[in-house]
């Protein structure tokens, strides 16, 4: 710890409060399960499922749950361990993706199928979404899924390095917050630019810089989180009301996001739909975080602990990655069957394969980064 930001820690005493903070929000697994289900139903086969809003969705959880650590850590240590950032990453990212993807490819190949040795390297080293621009890839059937992946970790890579350059940075929040407005107008240009310019929207649906700003949403939503928890705790109510936490906010968030699917002009779906899905999604995200005590907030927020949902979102990670592995490779018996029945087997299948992934590989993995980076 540098000697600056030891003296941060000790000018604020905050650092020395009790965590008022649940451990997990069980909307925002509830949120991660619907995510994971509007994909895997979509790739089941029912088309008219927007699986695309679901990759949104996580991109802002993600983006929300990165940036809420990091400031976590500064305000608890003043500092900011990036080794230990990257290595609790990989241990998140690299075990199932090495046990659903990299293992089968190279059985894949080994077998004698087509595999492009740079798309594989791509899913790897998470640079597959820009091999991804025109869809023509080649590789394990079904693990293209990860394409979502590589843009989370380009963005983890240069947040982090930005991050260690915030460190000595005091008003470090007006920084970030400008720098997050800045790349959702420049995200939404760059779409508005290639639809006009006639690009595909492929190239619009992969593209980093094209999908940056449903992440950079999700910073922001944890920017203000950040902002509306020290003012409670200053206030020393935790259940101080704020613009997000009132009940109107979940029924404008649902309504905002089925306003996206409902309008079908391509200009529209290639440009601003990204920005408003994503906004759709961070203000659910506050509202579960601040949610007052009002009747509707309680009740909501009780159905969204159902443990069936909740564990789908725990294990939502594994599930997206092994479910289109699964069903490409059991289409040929399932497709003389009429699509309802694919669906209804494919689905339990895809859930209950990546819960037993979660429940075997993560879980473990987990318990063992919380104890190595409990101080981290």
């Amino acid at each position: 710890m540098t000697g600056q930001a030891q003296a941060e820690k000790t000018a604020h005493p905050r650092h020395k409060k009790k965590d008022r903070e649940p451990a997990r929000y069980a909307h925002l697994d509830a949120l991660r399960a619907l995510a994971v289900l509007l994909v895997v139903f979509s790739h089941a086969g029912l088309t008219f499922v927007p699986g695309g809003s679901g990759v949104t969705i996580f991109f802002v959880i993600s983006g929300f749950i990165i940036t809420h650590l990091l400031i976590r850590e500064r305000e608890t240590t003043g500092s900011f361990n990036l080794a230990g950032f990257y290595a609790r990453r990989f241990l998140k990212i690299l075990p199932p993706l090495i046990l659903i993807i990299v293992i089968p490819s190279l059985v894949w190949w080994a077998s004698g199928r087509p595999l492009d040795p740079l798309d594989f390297l791509g899913q790897i080293f998470f640079f597959f979404n820009l091999r991804y621009l025109d869809s023509q890839v080649t590789v394990l059937p079904g693990s293209n899924v990860v394409w979502s992946l590589s843009i989370e970790e380009q963005f983890y890579l240069f947040f982090a390095l930005f991050w260690l350059l915030l460190l000595r940075v005091r008003n470090y929040r007006a920084w970030l917050i400008g720098l997050g407005w800045g790349l959702i107008i420049w995200s939404l240009v760059i779409r508005t630019v290639l639809h006009l310019g006639g690009a595909s929207s492929d190239r619009i649906y992969f593209g980093t810089d094209t999908r940056l700003d449903a992440i950079v949403l999700g910073m922001l939503a944890a920017i203000y989180y950040q902002g509306i928890r020290q003012a409670r705790n200053h206030r020393h109510n935790i259940h101080q009301e704020n613009f997000w936490g009132g009940p109107w906010v979940p029924a404008v968030s649902v309504l905002l996001y089925l306003l996206t699917l409902i309008i079908r002009d391509d200009f529209f779906r290639d440009t601003i739909r990204y920005s408003l899905q994503a906004a759709a999604a961070g203000a659910f995200l506050l509202w579960g975080l601040t949610a007052s005590k009002n009747p509707l907030n309680q009740k909501l927020l009780a159905a969204l602990k159902n443990p069936a949902l909740q564990k789908i979102g725990l294990a939502s990670y594994s599930i997206y990655l092994v479910h289109q592995v699964i069903f490409k490779a059991i289409h040929h018996w399932l497709e003389p069957l009429p699509l309802a029945a694919q669906v209804a087997i494919q689905v339990p299948l895809a859930l209950g394969i990546g819960l037993i992934i979660y429940q075997t590989l993560e879980v473990p993995i987990q318990d063992f980064k919380n104890k190595k980076y409990r101080h981290s």
